[in-house]
């Protein structure tokens, strides 16, 4: 089989050899149609939803206790503190009825009590691995392992 018979070959197939990147078989468009639209009713797109959770205390304090672990107990202490609304004299959400003002707290509440909780996690992880790392460096250092 010679060069020529080889390329020939190829050219049948629709393979081309050239230095020109314009003459490529997938610069050709075949249709100059758009592609159809997915039909929505056959599959509805996916509803997004916006979680507009509050950033709190206790957010703050499980993220910064990864740099300072010390902070996951100040989040700790979140989950045994009460939260109260700021005095009644009407600088706190004016206009607000109490009701919705109940609302934001319990909002709030919410999301602290799940950040501390996190903060609790991490806490008891980060003390977990340090006494396995203790007991088994302890146990390495007197023969035992």
């Amino acid at each position: 089989m010679t060069a020529s018979t080889s390329t020939d070959a190829l050219a049948a197939v629709g393979y081309t050899f050239s230095t020109e990147t314009r003459e490529s078989r997938h610069d050709r468009r075949i249709s100059t149609e758009l592609p159809p639209y997915m039909e929505y009713e056959a599959s509805p797109p996916p509803k997004y939803t916006l979680k507009d959770e509050p950033v709190t205390l206790a957010m703050y304090l499980f993220k910064f206790g990864f740099l300072f672990p010390p902070f996951w107990i100040l989040g700790i202490f979140i989950l045994f503190s009460p939260l109260r609304a700021p005095d009644a004299t009407g600088a706190w959400l004016p206009d607000k009825t109490d009701a919705e003002k109940q609302v934001v707290i319990d909002r709030i509440r919410t999301a602290e009590i799940k950040w501390a909780r996190r903060c609790l996690v991490a806490l008891l992880v980060v003390t977990l691995f340090g006494i396995v790392a203790g007991v088994s460096i302890w146990a390495a250092l007197r023969g035992y392992l």
